[in-house]
């Protein structure tokens, strides 16, 4: 299939909730300010008209974002403005939290480093979004009083809407693609060419998405520098949390005792740590013994408390290559000393070899028509939790054998089917579903022989 017959063919398919990917590209609005891809399609879907320039586009956006999404610099004279009486409409992604103990509902405004501003009681009633990892949109912000101090108060809000995408148009849409073609359509909606590839390269890329779609995925991918290991992560979905190196601490991860907020883990759909290779953890025993049991069940105890979440945790690290393979079969050995524990490795489901995929070029981008990026970042989001009624896909076959190992194997597989829309009996399950989900446990499997080859065999122990 051409570039042509797949712009065609993704255009008939999803009309009004596609977006021109080289054009998002070339008008280069994330250089005027750093916003994900999502909000930056948004925008250029929202002022992009028939007979408009991509001139009289990239003015009005900017101007728009000039207006109300002010740079760092601008936050005191924002504040001096509100100090002064005035209302200030911004751009950014407001997200609040409950203070039960103090009885307030704390606002966090990301561009004035705001996190004790407060909320309308009418504004959180009609967007709950606000309290479920927070929520992209125009914010309308006025100082009023608590009775004992001045606070700037959320009192309008309008969403940044995402297009609705209902199950059973894509379940149509797929009966128009062969599987390989499904692939192609991934790709362009994730930002990447599909030509720019091979059909391996291809299939190790949409592995990428796994995690966004389930529930409780934990992964990791191991890479040279520039592939792009985080960009989807960090412009796809409003639902991921990324930490790019540096510090963490447990109350970042798990619970803060003293605020009594929940942690990142508690807060969205994935956690993403990147730059794997240079993260400190400040308190590692404890982390790594909470990291071990929510990695196993799904919950973590902290004081009295006992939290469960559906968040999957994804690990993003370089490590080094020779003749395009890890230059030491234990590159596992690149992640800090917690993650050289087999008991550790072993929660993991899989492993995406980063190391087949090459480095991101400017050939690699997509130069065409793909899904808009808020509209497929929630139709990921849906896939977490919808009923098998409304979206027959996430099967597997009933697996025996080592228990990890089947339910690493199964839950992956269950992944791939829902994003290929392929269930056991198809022509191509077996191929682009059971086989990645084994070939992912397997390169656990050969890390775990390589930390501890008395327990661990190097080969999956999974059969039908």
């Amino acid at each position: 299939m051409n570039a042509q017959e797949l712009d065609e063919k993704i255009a008939a398919c999803f009309s009004e909730l596609v977006i021109d990917k080289a054009l998002v590209r070339q008008l280069k609005i994330r250089e005027k300010r750093s916003i994900p891809s999502f909000v930056e399609e948004w925008l250029i879907s929202r002022f992009q008209k028939p007979g408009k320039t991509d001139a009289e586009i990239y003015a009005d956006i900017t101007g728009f974002m000039s207006k109300h999404l002010p740079s760092k610099t601008e936050k005191e004279s924002i504040k001096y403005r509100l100090h002064q009486g005035e209302s200030v409409v911004l751009l950014d992604r407001f997200e609040v939290r409950i203070d039960i103990a103090k009885g307030k509902k704390l606002l966090w405004i990301p561009c004035l480093e705001e996190r004790n501003a407060t909320v309308s009681d009418e504004v959180l009633e009609k967007n709950q979004s606000l309290l479920e990892g927070g929520q992209w949109g125009a914010g309308r912000l006025f100082v009023n009083s608590d009775g004992k101090n001045n606070v700037i108060e959320l009192v309008e809000f309008n969403p940044m809407q995402s297009g609705k995408v209902r199950l059973q148009q894509l379940i149509k849409a797929r009966e128009q693609f062969t599987t390989r073609e499904w692939i192609y359509f991934l790709l362009r909606t994730m930002g990447y060419e599909p030509d720019a590839y091979n059909e391996e390269q291809q299939n190790h890329l949409i592995l990428r998405l796994l995690p966004l779609l389930q529930n409780n995925l934990n992964l990791m991918e191991l890479a040279p520098k520039g592939t792009g290991k985080s960009f989807i992560y960090s412009n796809l979905s409003r639902y991921v949390w990324l930490n790019s190196g540096g510090a963490l601490t447990q109350a970042q991860l798990f619970k803060n005792q003293n605020t009594k907020e929940i942690g990142l883990i508690g807060r969205y759909d994935l956690l993403v740590l990147d730059e794997g290779q240079s993260i400190n953890f400040k308190g590692a025993d404890d982390i790594h013994a909470k990291f071990k049991d929510y990695l196993e069940s799904g919950h973590y105890s902290i004081g009295n408390d006992k939290i469960t979440s559906e968040c999957g945790l994804i690990i993003l690290a370089n490590i080094d290559l020779y003749d395009s393979q890890p230059r030491q079969s234990d590159y596992i050995r690149h992640l800090p000393e917690m993650f050289h524990d087999d008991a550790l490795i072993d929660r993991f489901h899989g492993i995406i070899p980063g190391w087949k995929i090459p480095r991101f070029t400017t050939e690699s981008a997509a130069q065409g028509l793909g899904i808009k990026a808020d509209v497929f970042g929630e139709y990921l989001h849906q896939l977490r939790t919808v009923s098998h009624i409304e979206f027959p896909f996430g099967e597997c076959p009933t697996l025996k054998g080592d228990s990890r190992d089947v339910k690493a194997v199964t839950r992956l597989a269950c992944a791939l089917s829902k994003l290929l829309l392929l269930n056991p009996g198809h022509s191509d399950y077996e191929d682009y579903v059971l086989n990645p989900a084994k070939d992912l446990r397997q390169r656990v499997r050969s890390q775990l022989m390589e930390l501890n080859p008395h327990e661990f065999s190097g080969q999956i122990n999974v059969w039908f």
